[in-house]
This record gives C-alpha cells, structure tokens and sequence, in this order.
C-alpha cells in the first residue's frame, strides 16, 4: 500500500453553484483505502470528504481541475464529514452520507494569539502541512504548520506542548499564535527563518549549545537531523518539534547529544524539506 499526499489550491465553481477549493488529498495509489480530502466551500466552510476505493480513475484522484467537476453536488446544510460512494443503481458518484461531527483540536492552546486560518494568505508550501504565509494581523511573512486531516492531531498536541515548555528560551523560532478552524485549534504560526540554511559540520559547536540548552530544560527533541538545525550567521534555531518529549532519563538525553556529530556529517538527504 502507497499513500499519495497532495495540498492544491485550484478553485472550481459549478457545484451545484457552490465554489469548491481542494485544500488537500491522501489517495492510496493501489485505490485499496478510501481516499481523504480536505476541500474549501464557498471560501468559508471546510469539508473532509472520503471516497471508495474504485469511485474514480486512479490517476484523476489528486489534480483538482479533473476531480472538482467529477465530484456530485455538495448536498446542503452544516455538514463537515461526508463520504463518496458509487450508486448501486446508476454506478455514479454520490454522497452516502454526511454528518456534522465534533472534530478533534489541539488542546494545548496557552498562547494569547489564535488566528483563523481563512485570515492566512499562502505565499509557498514547504511541505505538504507546512507553508509560508502572510497576515494581516501579523508583521511579514510567517511560517504555518497545520493538520490537513483530523487524525493528525496528535503530532500537534505534542509540538504545541513543547513550543510553551522553550517559549523564550532561545532554542527554536518564536511562536507567534495558534490557528484556528471553525474554532478547534488545528496547527500553529511561527516566526519564519527566510535567510537560514541548515546546519554544517562547521557549525557543530553552535548546534551543540542550543541541543544542551533544550536538554537543560528536560526535552529530548527525537529527530536531530541537520535541517532541524536552522543556521543565520551564528545563531542556530532548532526546529520540528513533534518527536520531542519531557525526559528525565539523563543517559537517553546524552545519547541524543552524542549523536549530533554523525547527523551533521549525514549525507543522504534525510529530514530535507
């Protein structure tokens, strides 16, 4: 089984005269899994939809200019989950089902800022949950992080948890508030490094302070490859923080630490955006 993961931004309309913008797909190449889609109504409401396995052609399933007009009509009302079946009759798309669900969110809110995530203009995407941004509420451009599907959270609650255990203790990018979806916290903003590189060997003993100031603190941060190692300059920010945790255990802490040397001299291109 091999999992497709795509984030567009194609706005279609004629959808039953609603406007549909696909946000994000997870399509199982073999179309033996549903598959998941995230899509944008109306520039308002956001709908997680699931199709059957062998609903549409395999290689239609992720471009949005060949999905949108292949979906059935939106039905209406205030519905977030839904789900794409063939017709037993007609052998067409069609809704089974839709549902308005309580959605999980990130419950490690502790920052003062939220801020919606229609209030967020993408400039570019660096991973597929992970883009630039700019914001009328905010100075710049801005580094967004968020969970496309609700099964995600998980890796957020743990990450948001450690960016309020460093707030301010100059070891990763300033965290400048949380973002929001129909009121569930779904992802974060954080200050963006435009001019870092990753870390190089040379830069070995930089890195190694700001790894001790995070081990100072008790978190063992679990993915020390060398782009989460963010270089301006002197000053090292360490980054992706969704394998940390608290740590008590001095020796797992000193493990990490020693093995930062071999990271950095890592030439495959591991943890490469």
């Amino acid at each position: 089984m091999h999992w497709r993961h795509t984030s567009q931004t194609s706005v279609m309309t004629g959808n039953g005269g609603c406007a549909i913008q696909l946000l994000a797909t997870l399509v199982d190449s073999d179309d033996a899994e549903e598959s998941e889609y995230r899509f944008l109504v109306n520039g308002k409401h956001v709908k997680y939809v699931t199709v059957g396995p062998g609903v549409y052609p395999k290689d239609e399933r992720t471009f949005a200019p060949v999905r949108i007009p292949m979906l059935p009509p939106f039905p209406p009302g205030d519905w977030n989950v839904g789900h794409i079946s063939k017709d037993e009759v007609t052998g067409r798309p069609v809704f089974l089902h839709t549902s308005h669900e309580d959605l999980p969110g990130v419950r490690s809110i502790w920052h003062p800022q939220q801020i919606d995530h229609l209030e967020l203009t993408k400039v570019k995407r660096i991973r597929q949950n992970i883009y630039v941004a700019t914001c009328a509420r905010l100075e710049g451009s801005v580094l967004v992080k968020i969970a496309e599907f609700p099964w995600q959270m998980h890796c957020y609650e743990a990450e948001s948890a450690a960016y309020e255990q460093i707030e301010g203790k100059g070891i990763g990018p300033d965290f400048l508030g949380h973002v929001t979806e129909a009121g569930r916290v779904i992802g974060f903003v954080l200050e963006y490094l435009d001019d870092a590189r990753p870390a190089r060997f040379e830069d070995l003993l930089n890195c190694q302070r700001v790894l001790a100031n995070l081990h100072a603190h008790g978190i063992r941060h679990g993915d020390i490859n060398k782009y989460n190692f963010l270089v301006q300059k002197e000053k090292v920010t360490l980054i992706d923080f969704d394998s940390a945790r608290l740590c008590s255990n001095q020796s797992e802490l000193d493990a990490e630490y020693q093995s930062l040397e071999r990271s950095l001299l890592d030439c495959s291109l591991k943890g490469k955006p």
